[in-house]
């Protein structure tokens, strides 16, 4: 299999020279979801350097294993225990870095293992060696090494999470890609490396193809996520089943997913904290009991709004009629995404916190709260100047209901807005997609 395709990833290998060009030892956690492309991060890191890179598995014989990796490039050795193995390291006299990946199996295979590292860490923190941890299973991974009370709390001199690429970093993926194909792949599949490798070019084929196909790696792939990272996944399963079909709110969600109330809140906010959903509140409030919850992954919403809903169909091999579904509502689908790629590009641009405001039946998709104060609304859709105007005058209308200060600032962004510079000599700030991808061009160069 060929090696992955590297991209981005600037902030975290610049992070990790720096911890390697400390004069001390390090004990780094890198972590984040599966698929994400931790292993090709720290592949292309560790390529230049003096390194032992170990993967974890859940056999009882796994020293065995580590044991011929390092044999093969120190003296043979054979380590029966995890004091053998940190003892060998501790002898080390070298700058060098240990990659321990996957390693959060070693702690399902021996819970004694982190209690372990912490006894040895108090040698191994007097060498020359920069330890790396990385996992992928982060509800494991946070009881381990993240959470206060875990063993490595305290201990560990770094840690990083490596998250899905975003918007604007996926183009390398997509070098032929329209800006509008580039959104439409986006919504699809988010940013995770892994995911987007499996679309070979612009044709819708290849949600045909990649995802609603039995066969395919990513036609199960939430599911598989899902048992792997939780005990009681059923439950995780009926929560997001729940938000995608429209439970947005505390009480809804309860109802929907039929978990109770006093016990929902642990697994909405082990989903928000895996990346998964995201809690919002109104931008102009720093708490609030309005709150409303969406699936923040973009795969995920695609996958529990098509994929799971129709599955019996696609068992019998009705893909067509599911594809036929699909278009049906597929640029409002995407218009959702689009809606996130506008906050991204809009907080870049204005340099200021953008977020949703509602109150009652009233809605604006972005604010942004600078010294002065950003109305925007975004649309999916090619507009003309005088829906244009429309928009904008509905906008103004809504934001008379926001109670801010400073001067208002109103803007509309959309797929693609005729006559921009008319309606910027009117004072409004205009973006379309076009603009969107060069002015994200501009930024990255």
């Amino acid at each position: 299999m060929p090696q992955s395709m590297f991209v981005n990833r600037k902030f975290e290998l610049d992070f990790l020279k720096q911890r390697y060009e400390s004069s001390r030892a390090e004990l780094i956690v890198v972590y984040g979801r599966r698929r994400v492309g931790k292993t090709r991060l720290l592949q292309e890191f560790v390529k230049d350097k003096k390194h032992l890179y170990l993967i974890a598995d859940v056999s009882e014989n796994i020293l065995d294993s580590f044991s011929r990796v390092v044999s093969k490039q120190y003296r043979f050795v054979k380590f029966d225990s995890w004091d053998d193995f940190f003892e060998f390291l501790s002898s080390i006299d070298e700058r060098i870095i240990v990659v321990l990946d996957e390693f959060q199996y070693l702690y399902k295979v021996d819970k004694a293992f982190p209690t372990i590292l912490q006894r040895w860490w108090e040698t191994l923190r007097h060498s020359k060696i920069m330890l790396v941890l990385c996992g992928s299973i982060i509800s494991t991974i946070y009881k381990i090494s993240l959470g206060y009370g875990s063993a490595l709390y305290g201990r560990k001199t770094a840690e990083i999470e490596v998250k899905p690429l975003k918007f604007n970093e996926i183009k390398e993926f997509f070098p032929g890609y329209s800006a509008r194909e580039l959104v439409e792949v986006y919504a699809v599949l988010g940013g995770v490396p892994r995911y987007l490798e499996e679309f070979e070019n612009a044709d819708i084929a290849n949600i045909k193809n990649k995802i609603l196909n039995r066969t395919s790696f990513l036609y199960n792939e939430p599911m598989n996520l899902l048992f792997e990272e939780f005990k009681d996944y059923s439950r995780y399963f009926a929560i997001l089943n729940a938000i995608a079909e429209g439970a947005t709110k505390f009480g809804e969600v309860s109802n929907k997913s039929r978990v109770p109330q006093n016990k929902l809140s642990k697994y909405l906010m082990t989903l928000e904290r895996i990346g998964i959903i995201r809690r919002i509140i109104p931008v102009t409030e720093k708490k609030s009991r309005r709150a409303i919850y969406k699936i923040s992954d973009n795969f995920y919403r695609f996958w529990f709004k098509y994929v799971y809903p129709n599955k019996s169909f696609l068992e019998m091999g009705e893909v067509d009629y599911v594809m036929d579904i699909i278009k049906d509502s597929f640029n409002a689908f995407v218009g959702e995404a689009f809606e996130d790629i506008a906050a991204e590009f809009l907080s870049s641009e204005i340099k200021c916190p953008v977020g949703k405001w509602w109150y009652k039946d009233i809605e604006i998709d972005l604010v942004g709260l600078g010294e002065d104060t950003y109305f925007f609304e975004v649309k999916w859709k090619d507009l003309s100047h005088s829906e244009a105007m429309k928009v904008l005058r509905r906008l103004e209308k809504k934001a008379e209901e926001v109670g801010v200060g400073g001067e208002k600032k109103y803007g509309i962004i959309a797929r693609r807005v005729e006559e921009k510079e008319k309606l910027a000599r009117l004072g409004y700030l205009t973006y379309d997609l076009d603009g969107i991808i060069l002015e994200e061009c501009i930024r990255t160069f």
